[in-house]
């Protein structure tokens, strides 16, 4: 399934307990059947990174959208390589 990196701000996802209260629930990872928020790092300079498979870049981006990002950027992702296992996303 495609995959996407997206950067950008969310007002206060900076902050461990607003973060946990945007993330916390299963819902907020699993939007829809088809689309899963793999992951959602806050790095230091305000700035977030988040990883989504997806059938469709709109349906991550209609993610980022309701969570309130300011969206820098969204890259596919071509090679994946974690923990072990490299693979090919597309």
């Amino acid at each position: 399934m495609p995959r996407w990196i997206a950067i950008g701000t969310a007002s206060g996802w900076d902050d461990i307990e607003k973060l946990g209260d945007e993330m916390r629930a299963t819902s907020n990872w699993r939007p829809d059947a088809r689309t899963s928020v793999t992951s959602v790092t806050a790095l230091e300079d305000g700035r977030l990174i988040a990883e989504c498979q997806a059938m469709k870049q709109e349906d991550f981006e209609a993610w980022l959208e309701k969570k309130g990002w300011v969206v820098e950027s969204i890259s596919p992702i071509k090679l994946l390589a974690r923990t072990g296992s490299i693979r090919e996303i597309r």
